[in-house]
């Protein structure tokens, strides 16, 4: 029989070797939309649940230049600082709404002077350490799971979810009171 412990194992040490490229090593040729999928597709696998996942589609691109989520490709090509800006998106869309997405990429990526090298790459480091440190944890636990104890597993699950949920709570809450205070402050 198959070992979900093993399986859960194995990816968590392909977790801890991903990383997103650093922005200057983002391909430096603009890319039309398939092209950009498929080079997003082949960076973002590692996070796939199921082959039905799609972690991106043209769909959702487009969706995210509508909505000024990321601004409008150029002559239908993407740049290297789009290929930043989805990656972010597609990361920070799993707990937040794309409204709330786009409230921290205008904070962050849209002042003037802005060095979207180094913001990408102060979310990529960030992004690296939080995965380590809920990685270590999730192998210190599963090392004290029986092989395919599956309520063990799923506790372990539940926990990680509700912890999860505790963190999202207070972002979506920081994030909602930031508005606030903006639109207080943009009336006076």
């Amino acid at each position: 029989m198959n070992s979900v412990n093993k399986y859960l194992n194995s990816w968590l040490n392909e977790l801890e070797n991903f990383s997103y490229k650093k922005y200057e090593e983002l391909p430096d040729i603009d890319l039309y939309m398939d092209q950009l999928i498929t080079y997003l597709e082949k960076q973002l696998q590692i996070f796939q649940t199921s082959s039905l996942d799609k972690q991106i589609t043209p769909s959702m691109i487009n969706n995210y230049v509508k909505g000024d989520v990321i601004t409008s490709p150029i002559s239908k090509r993407y740049n290297r600082e789009h290929m930043a800006l989805i990656e972010e998106v597609c990361t920070l869309k799993q707990v937040l709404s794309i409204a709330e997405v786009k409230q921290i990429i205008d904070e962050k990526h849209r002042k003037d002077n802005v060095n979207h090298d180094e913001v990408f790459n102060n979310f990529r480091e960030l992004m690296n350490e939080k995965n380590k440190i809920a990685i270590s944890e999730a192998k210190e636990v599963l090392n004290n799971i029986e092989e395919n104890d599956l309520e063990q597993l799923t506790d372990l699950a539940l926990n990680f979810a509700v912890t999860a949920n505790a963190y999202i709570n207070i972002s979506k809450r920081i994030l909602f009171l930031k508005r606030i205070f903006e639109d207080t402050k943009e009336n006076d």
